[in-house]
């Protein structure tokens, strides 16, 4: 044997890891790259939703944090929602409450993405098994322009059930999928469906596509088997996973369902039959929901998920035509994709006023779908799709780069934050009235979250900002009676039985009216240079004199 011959192998293996050098460096640089654009998406996220304007709806979901557990939700103050998102925000403020009220919510809505986000990245590999397409769904996720929106911005329920959501109809996608089924993973879908739908009450539209099939899927399972590893645990799960509604429920349904359920099919439609005219662009009828149904599906991100779905659904028919696909079934897995994503369309179609936020969670349902879908095409397909999922990942960001952009620019100057003006505001509120003043009592507003940041006391009749106010003339006696409210003939007397320490107005003119006549009627004084601004005006304080204690 020459001398050569016995250095061929070592030469080869040299010759071999020199060739995979390249190789490894181009995977390091791609992994890197993807790391570098979700950290950067993310943090885009966070600044945006640390400083998008304050909203209304967030003076529903936000002060339960203040008050539970010590009022009672429902009894003690108006909450037009099932209770999970009140219970949730509450725990986030434990742990982070010391930053501010709403930093807290907007911080566990940032949490939110978190599990939105990851979710949807892990059932979409379990299910496609291919990172490149899981990392699309999740880019696609990030950067939808309904969810950059006021439903993924303001700290509310809309974004919280979705997480919940995903996981339940992935989980039980994946296990259905599968030749062996664990029970105990189909338990955990049935308690994050139940708890996604006790944190927003259209997020039900998820369990009857999950609870039909869970009598047909596997569809190689007999009947006795499939009500023991399918049936019965998704059962459970979800029992367990309603126990809060169920709590309530239980413990007083007519005052329940009359936050619920009684206030959006009664006053609440009432109310905006009358006041149309204040709020632009309302969708009162089917036309304006269609209007915002298009800019919410067909427009942006969701316009080029919609594309990808349907080139994918085009590959997995001409694979099957021609006898190359990766796995057979899947139909009944589709189907219940389907549905869910029917339900959820019917679900955006239904409360009256329609609103933008009502509109997402068709786009949570259509990763899953596509996931399904790409794991059945041959992997010649697969690897002929990865171009399009690339150039529609740049399509995305490039679509979402101006706001997530100005939110990684807002994060350099913390300072400037919408939530950490709110909190250096509620500072100077408290400076005012407590140490400045030395006054005591409720302050009287429709932004309770000001006081409440300033650890001042508010009456519970306006604890939910302007929302049970408002519905006054427009709610029947035996509903109203189901209600803690105030409408504008109860105020002298509410006021008189408790005197504010002060009014904070300036946000809601024909609303306020009632109340700054109080304040200039009696003695209150306005303090001129005193001004707390957000995107509803600039608020005044009217501070109680000496002479009206």
């Amino acid at each position: 044997m020459s001398v050569s011959d016995m250095h061929g192998p070592a030469v080869k293996r040299r010759n071999m890891a020199g060739a995979d050098a390249p190789h490894q460096l181009s995977r390091l640089l791609i992994t890197g790259a993807v790391a570098f654009c979700g950290i950067m998406l993310l943090a885009g996220i966070y600044g945006r939703l640390m400083n998008y304007g304050l909203r209304r709806d967030e003076m529903m979901f936000v002060p339960p944090a203040a008050f539970l557990p010590g009022w009672d939700l429902y009894q003690d103050f108006f909450y037009n929602h099932v209770p999970n998102s009140a219970w949730y925000f509450k725990g986030v403020n434990l742990f982070f409450g010391e930053a501010g009220l709403l930093f807290a919510a907007r911080f566990g809505v940032f949490l939110g993405w978190l599990g939105l986000v990851g979710s949807v990245f892990w059932v979409t590999l379990r299910i496609s098994k291919n990172r490149i397409f899981a990392f699309f769904c999740a880019v696609a996720m990030m950067t939808a322009d309904p969810l950059l929106g006021e439903a993924g911005m303001a700290a509310s329920n809309n974004l919280l059930p979705l997480p919940f959501a995903v996981l339940g109809l992935g989980l039980f996608i994946m296990e259905t999928l599968k030749q062996q089924v664990n029970a105990r993973v189909l338990f955990c879908a049935g308690v994050c469906l139940s708890i996604a739908a006790g944190m927003k009450i259209s997020a039900v539209v998820f369990i009857p596509p999950v609870a039909i099939a869970a009598f047909l899927l596997p569809l190689h399972m007999g009947l006795a088997d499939r009500f023991k590893r399918v049936v019965f645990p998704l059962l459970v799960g979800g029992l367990i996973g309603a126990l809060p509604l169920f709590w309530y429920l239980i413990s007083d349904p007519e005052l329940f369902l009359a936050h619920v359920i009684g206030f959006h099919l009664g006053p609440h439609i009432a109310y905006w039959d009358a006041n149309a005219y204040t709020e632009p662009n309302l969708a009162m009828g089917l036309g304006g929901k269609l209007l915002l149904a298009y800019g919410g599906w067909l427009a942006g991100v969701p316009l080029i998920m919609g594309v990808v779905a349907t080139y994918l659904v085009w590959v997995a028919l001409r694979d099957k035509s021609t006898g190359h696909v990766r796995e057979e079934g899947y139909f009944g897995q589709l189907l219940v994709c389907f549905g869910a994503i029917c339900l959820a369309i019917l679900m955006s179609f239904s409360p009256t006023p329609g609103f933008p936020q009502y509109y997402v969670l068709p786009l949570v349902c259509l990763p899953i779908f596509c996931a399904v879908v790409f794991r059945r095409i041959s992997p010649d397909s697969q690897r002929a799709i990865v171009p399009l999922l690339g150039a529609s990942m740049l399509v995305m960001m490039v679509l979402a780069a101006p706001r997530l952009g100005a939110g990684v620019l807002a994060l350099t100057q913390p300072d400037k934050l919408t939530v950490s003006r709110i909190s250096t505001d509620a500072q100077r509120l408290n400076q005012i009235i407590v140490q400045d003043h030395g006054l005591t009592g409720p302050v009287a507003t429709f932004l309770p979250i000001y006081p409440l940041e300033a650890d001042l006391p508010v009456y519970a009749e306006f604890a939910s900002g302007q929302f049970a106010y408002r519905i006054v003339p427009h709610t029947a006696p035996e509903l109203a009676a189901q209600y803690t409210m105030v409408g504008e003939d109860g105020l002298d007397a509410l006021f008189a039985q408790t005197p504010p320490a002060a009014f904070l107005l300036g946000y809601a003119e024909a609303l306020e009216g009632p109340m700054l006549r109080y304040a200039q009627a009696n003695v209150y004084q306005l303090l001129e240079g005193e001004r707390f601004e957000n995107r509803y005006g600039s608020g005044q304080l009217y501070i109680r004199t000496r002479g009206g204690e």
